[in-house]
């Protein structure tokens, strides 16, 4: 147009890089990050060029160097060569095996920065896997236990032949590489003194792990849990066959710590994913120990399902109570009920309780620990929890509440349509796995509304995350 006046135009020069191209980085580079935030393992979290780093043991805020170890089409995987400018929440980490277990992701963060984390990881959860605004949401601030070791009940640990001979540890998570460990600080110290004396023995009998290469010896795991409120131990061998050695070792072991009240024998195959094999016998003592939980005397057998921090199991049953407001005429499902603690805290404060859980032995000890303190209002079902509620539904109507605290994995998918189609008016959704809380609600939230999530810390110095999570049915 006559009269304008035209503007030069520059063409800027643009490099576009395609998301899922790494080559621009390689394994063994050195680069220097800022942490921006903690991911849901713990390990700090910054970004190289839009590229997420992961950096284990980096804190947030902190400036460090790193090498790369390994990338991968959306992320890298680093490591800390030094703090250029560390955070003003890191510690010392008391452990001595922390840099080469693996077991605890968090013991060089201050405690109270880590129930920030804890909170932290469950936000970042519902922001990735829903359409929520998460600052809208009541996550309250985490319950958290001081002090934070020697809190663990039980330990799980597999023998290992070493240079030194039998050993028990861990495996480091993600590899081959195993950790001799003779004193875990965040395990109850009577599992320490207990796991060496039952290594010793062993040792004194020539007994040897299991060889997967050689396939020569017969030891896979020890199995160690204590109650501190009736100070009862029991001990579980897992074999790959039975031994006339094994009796021997249990009466011996019962006579030099009296402590140990049950010593049993678990024969499974060498490869299995699952600690416990299908036949499990009784060497010497009782069937069970048991535990004084709140005024119930609570009965566990070997292979049951425990929470692994009785004082946080106490707190994580006192949020229930308080969070969920039963009433006296609610009648209520207790999905994975495990040995029925759940129920029993429940039962006094509604009209009737139904649980429900796969395993056979954690519905025996469940029985047994309702017949034992009398509480009449409670029974249990052993059998998968999508196939029992619909038939409790039958006989006995919708309940008024459900509560669920399901393994890692969640709840399938037939469990979530049932929800959505009886439309139980609340659910209590007690949760170790942030992600799979945060995906399960996510198909719900059309027919239900979140009231409120309680997050705890049931494994201090890891970045494992408990929570309780009311859920209402909307309308």
């Amino acid at each position: 147009m006559k009269g304008e006046i035209i503007k030069p135009v520059f063409l800027t020069a643009l490099i576009i890089r395609d998301e899922m191209d790494t080559s621009w980085i390689q394994v063994g580079e050195q680069i220097e990050l800022e942490i921006k935030k903690q991911g849901i393992n713990g390990e700090g979290i910054g970004y190289h060029n839009k590229l997420a780093v992961f950096v284990p043991g980096a804190i947030t805020k902190e400036v460090v160097r790193c090498t790369i170890k390994e990338v991968f089409p959306k992320y890298a995987n680093a490591e800390v060569n030094e703090i250029i400018q560390p955070s003003n929440r890191r510690t010392t980490p008391p452990c001595i095996y922390y840099d080469r277990c693996g077991g605890c992701q968090m013991q060089h963060i201050d405690y109270l920065e880590q129930l920030k984390i804890k909170q932290s990881i469950l936000k970042q959860s519902f922001r990735r896997y829903t359409d929520l605004d998460v600052d809208q949401l009541q996550i309250e601030r985490t319950i958290g236990q001081k002090p934070g070791f020697h809190y663990r009940n039980k330990s799980q640990m597999p023998f290992r032949n070493t240079v030194h001979g039998l050993e028990l540890g861990l495996f480091k998570p993600g590899s081959n590489h195993f950790v001799t460990i003779k004193n875990c600080i965040v395990q109850e110290e009577a599992i320490n003194q207990v796991n060496q004396l039952v290594l010793k023995c062993c040792k004194e009998e020539n007994l040897l792990a299991y060889d997967t290469m050689h396939r020569e010896g017969i030891l896979l795991h020890l199995v160690t849990r204590v109650f501190a409120s009736t100070n009862q131990i029991q001990v579980t061998l897992i074999a790959t066959k039975k031994s006339p050695i094994f009796p021997k070792i249990a009466v011996k072991i019962m006579e030099l710590d009296k402590r140990i009240k049950s010593v049993h024998l678990s024969i499974n195959t060498p490869n299995s994913v699952q600690i416990f094999g299908n036949t499990t016998l009784k060497l010497a003592g009782q069937d069970t120990i048991s535990e004084d939980i709140e005024g119930y005397s609570i009965h566990v057998s070997p292979e049951a399902f425990h929470q692994l921090n009785t004082e946080q199991m106490k707190q994580m049953y006192q949020a229930v109570i308080r969070i969920a407001s039963f009433k006296t005429t609610d009648t209520v499902i207790d999905a994975f009920c495990g040995i029925g603690i759940t129920s029993l805290m429940i039962a006094k404060h509604v009209r009737r309780v139904v649980g429900i859980d796969y395993s056979e032995a954690s519905i025996e000890d469940a029985n047994k620990n309702a017949k034992t303190n009398h509480v009449a209002n409670v029974r249990f079902i052993s059998d998968q929890v999508e196939r029992a509620i619909p038939q409790i539904i039958v006989h006995n109507g919708r309940p008024d509440v459900i509560v669920f605290d399901p393994p890692r994995s969640g709840l399938d998918d037939s469990t979530i349509q049932l929800l959505r189609k009886t439309k139980i008016p609340k659910i209590i959704y007690i949760s170790c796995n942030p992600s799979t809380l945060s995906k399960n609600i996510g198909a719900l939230l059309d027919l239900y509304q979140i009231e409120v999530i309680q997050p705890l810390d049931m494994f201090p110095h890891t970045a494992s995350v408990e929570s309780i999570t009311l859920l209402q049915l909307k309308g």
